[in-house]
């Protein structure tokens, strides 16, 4: 296992589909456990709360991982972020703010091309300073799991079906993100529009 200072376990809006978006949940936080137990690493959850939602992302991720049996002292929660974006964002300023050096970024498998865009997107100004970041899905921490954390990875993963309407989403999104590259106001613009689309409430 690779040495991280922090893992940072991306939110999903529950709305649509509750059931299915807390299995990845629930995934994504047994990869972190496995991730913090393995390396020591800091787990960090950054969701606000979304329409919909009783709860901020972050503390359903954070209630997740005191489950599994991670201590608080481990978790690093924020009730900010309102797009796939501002997570980019406020991850590296946390990277910076924190010093850590190599973080890994969790998420569903049909979420890592476009996280990954963004990284490097954010990135591209500062190459000579930036920090490591492995962005990955659950099922790549299988190895290092214990047996809970295991079937919780293995239930949390996409159906073919799922992955095919989640792939034309993403590609919708990357798509509108080229269309606004030329633009100097772009990453306030996604946001602004992640926060009106999935109807956060509160920062």
């Amino acid at each position: 296992m690779i040495q991280f200072d922090a893992v940072v376990v991306l939110g999903k809006e529950m709305r649509h589909d509750p059931v299915r978006a807390m299995r990845e949940l629930r995934a994504r936080a047994a990869a972190a456990a496995a991730v913090h137990r393995a390396t020591g690493a800091t787990i960090a959850t950054l969701e606000a709360r979304l329409r919909g939602q009783a709860r901020t992302g972050s503390q359903i991720v954070a209630d997740l991982l005191s489950e599994l049996g991670v201590p608080a002292s481990a978790v690093y929660r924020e009730d900010q972020t309102r797009s796939t974006r501002e997570e980019v964002a406020r991850t590296l300023e946390l990277t910076e703010a924190r010093s850590w050096s190599r973080i890994l970024v969790v998420t569903a498998r049909y979420h890592i091309p476009r996280v990954r865009r963004l990284f490097a997107d954010e990135l591209g100004a500062c190459p000579h300073t930036a920090p490591h970041v492995a962005v990955h899905g659950p099922p790549a921490l299988l190895r290092c799991s214990s047996a809970v954390e295991r079937s919780w990875i293995l239930a949390g993963e996409p159906t073919e079906e799922t992955m095919t309407w989640e792939c034309r989403a993403e590609f919708v999104l990357s798509t509108l993100a080229r269309a606004l590259q030329p633009l100097p106001f772009r990453r306030e613009l996604e946001v602004r529009a992640g926060a009106w689309l999935r109807g956060a409430t509160e920062r």
